[in-house]
């Protein structure tokens, strides 16, 4: 192989690189619960407001991530434990998010259907989570809907509470190396 040509080779392959350099892995946790605390709110939301992206993408689409690796099992068994709480979901997935760049938005529901909405990252020089999610007791009838939505810069590997009067978020976001 001529220089010429090791050259022109050497700086496509640095270029190849450098463009999966900017992709990043991150395993997304998430724990949604009911809270029964005393508050004086009133709510009067009947019908879904969330703002839905372009394009969304079935949990199940992403790399899941088993139970026994997930760091939020010890505040899931705690808040199943208390009486004031009810846990509706816990879930994990891996994903990956280009810098600069919003993450493919993700949807989040269980079961029972009491639960719909999106988690999304969005990533450039700080990290944030975007939130928008439903909670509806009585979906079949017409019910009060008590939605929680949030945009959110935070620190990767801490545990984040998202809190609404009659629901929460825990969520964590870690980078895989």
């Amino acid at each position: 192989m001529k220089i010429r040509e090791w050259v022109v080779f050497f700086i496509f392959g640095l270029l190849a690189i450098n463009s999966h350099a900017t992709d990043r892995l991150y395993q997304i946790e998430l724990v949604v619960f009911l809270q029964e605390a005393p508050n004086t709110e009133v709510f009067e939301q009947s019908e879904s407001l969330i703002e839905w992206p372009r394009k969304v993408y079935e949990r199940l689409s992403y790399q899941q991530v088993s139970h026994e690796l997930m760091s939020l099992q010890g505040s899931y068994a705690a808040l199943s434990r208390q009486q004031d709480y009810q846990t509706l979901l816990h879930l994990a997935w891996m994903q990956t998010v280009e810098a600069n760049s919003m993450g493919s938005a993700v949807q989040i529901s269980n079961v029972a259907g009491t639960i719909n909405g999106f988690f999304r990252l969005q990533r450039g020089n700080l990290i944030n989570m975007i939130v928008d999610i439903e909670y509806s007791p009585d979906q079949y009838q017409g019910g009060v809907v008590y939605r929680l939505n949030e945009k959110r810069r935070f620190k990767l590997n801490e545990t984040h509470y998202l809190d609404h009067p009659k629901f929460g978020i825990l969520a964590r976001v870690s980078p895989i190396n």
